[in-house]
Order: C-alpha cells, then structure tokens, then sequence
C-alpha cells in the first residue's frame, strides 16, 4: 500500500479510529527513536525496520478487510454473470469444451486483473484460476509485487477446459481456438466492467490476440499501455512460458519489467529490493515450481 493510499484512508470515514490512532503512535514512536542519540537509547536499523513493518501489517489488514468487504452491487452482479457462464447452452454444448467451469477468482474490488486463456487440468480439477505450475509461478510473481492473491482478481478468457478428441485428455490441454475465445470475449468484457480494475495484465500470446485483436509476436507487445475496457492493460508472456523458456533469465527480467510498469501506473512504492530483481538474477522471482 502506497503512502497515497494510507492518507487515503486516513481521511476516509470508514478507516476506524483505532487504527488511524495506531499508525499515528507507530510512526511518531518511529521517528522519535530514529532521532535519539546512542546515549540515550541504542534503536537498531532492525527495530526500526520491525516498527515499519508492523505499521504496514496494520494497514495491510485494514485494506483486506475493507476489500473483502466489497460492495454487494459488484457480489450480485459476479454471482449473476457466472451463474449466466454456467447455464449458456452454447457453451455447454460445445463439443470442444469440456463441462466443468472455472470462474474468475479473487478480490471483487482489485486493482489488478491478470488474465490468461483456459484452465489447464490442474484449474479443472480445483475448479479455480491458476493454481497448477503456471499459477505457483504467477503467485511467486504477485508476492514478490509485494501482494498476494487476496488483492488481485484472477481470471480466463475461457470459462471451460478445451477439450482434446473426446475428451479423455489426462493432464494434456491445447490451445483454445478463435471460434471459442469468441463465443466467451462477451463474458470476459462483462467481468471486467463489474471488477473495474485500474490495471489489466494479458498473459500470453492468445489472450492478448484475443482482448487486444493483435497478432504480433509478445516482444513487440510489451512494454507498451494499452486501453481494455476503461483499464489500462498490459502485455507480457505466460507464466508456463517461463517455465519452458531456454532463455529463462532474460524472459524473467521481461516479465518483471511489465510488473514494474503495472505498479508505477498504480502508483504503488516500488523498493529498491524489486528494482534489483532487475539486477540479481538468482532473486528474481523463482520459476522452479514443485
């Protein structure tokens, strides 16, 4: 959370008193240990540290109580598209897609969107977004963005699995084909109006074929806003390309790039630690996913 967003909430009616009293104390005891001489009190760069980060627990929790929250028009309005998603007979009885539907998932009033192109088996099974290798990997990439899945919303342009021959596939999948991305870009558009997030991360070459109509390769893309939906939308490669890429440093450092681009438009701080990403290649975020 940003220094913006803390007064933020400092000057909103529904930030408690006792937490805006906390981060009060927290940041005067702060800055009066900081100024006191070693002859007076000896205050470590540990303990200040460990002041900072109890500070920003608290208003981290206050921010997940306030999002999870959520208004209840946005709730009605998910439970109605997804119950639309499952019912659309078009859908589901596709032939090339298989029955079991994995819906958007995560913070209904997140600020980030990641959105991929179809579950995989792993999503299949757990009837949720991203939880397989690629997910692991995303969800390194979310926490070393100094967040976790409780503050981003996680979603698919397909809603269902594609299906390979009849359908007894194993752990196999494939890419989804135009007539199918198609027949569930309307759903997807819905989602994203109801979640209305200020920034929307396109993973892989077949959504940002598909939400931004552009057939050029990821690395003309990237690095690039562009606008979806009323958000500000960003490019980057797939996680499970990361996973098989033979250029995985490089391809890493791309990717982390594109975070970095996300959290400046957010205006999120961004630490001297996840500008060295750039630099230290043995800290980026790990892509050895068990």
């Amino acid at each position: 959370m940003t220094s913006r967003e803390v007064r933020l909430f400092m000057n909103n009616d529904s930030f408690e008193n006792e937490t805006s009293l906390a981060l009060s104390v927290l940041q005067k005891l702060k800055e009066h240990l900081a100024d006191c001489s070693d002859n007076y009190i000896n205050i470590s760069n540990e303990s200040i540290q460990k002041l900072n980060s109890l500070k920003s627990k608290i208003v981290q929790n206050k921010f997940s109580e306030l999002h999870s929250r959520g208004p209840s028009e946005k709730n009605e309005k998910i439970k109605s598209l997804n119950t639309s998603i499952k019912t659309d007979v078009r859908l589901i009885n596709n032939n090339s897609l298989r029955d079991t539907a994995v819906l958007g998932d995560g913070n209904l009033d997140a600020d980030i969107m990641f959105i991929g192109e179809a579950p995989g088996y792993e999503e299949e099974v757990q009837k949720k977004p991203f939880v397989g290798p690629s997910g692991k990997l995303l969800n390194r990439i979310i926490t070393a963005m100094g967040m976790d899945r409780n503050h981003v919303y996680i979603s698919n342009i397909l809603k269902f699995r594609p299906k390979i021959g009849d359908g007894k596939q194993g752990r196999s999948n494939r890419k989804p084909s135009p007539e199918e991305i198609k027949s569930s870009m309307s759903y997807l558009l819905e989602e994203i109006k109801i979640i209305s997030p200020k920034v929307v991360i396109i993973l892989g070459g077949t959504a940002i074929e598909g939400l931004l109509a552009i057939n050029d390769p990821i690395s003309k893309v990237r690095g690039t806003v562009h606008s979806l939906e009323g958000a500000q939308a960003i490019a980057t490669y797939h996680p499970s390309f990361l996973l098989r890429t033979n250029n995985e440093i490089s391809d890493k450092r791309k990717v982390w790039e594109d975070m970095l681009l996300a959290m400046e438009l957010l205006e999120m701080e961004i630490s001297d630690k996840q500008r060295a990403f750039l630099l230290n290649y043995s800290s980026l975020f790990c892509s050895s996913v068990s």
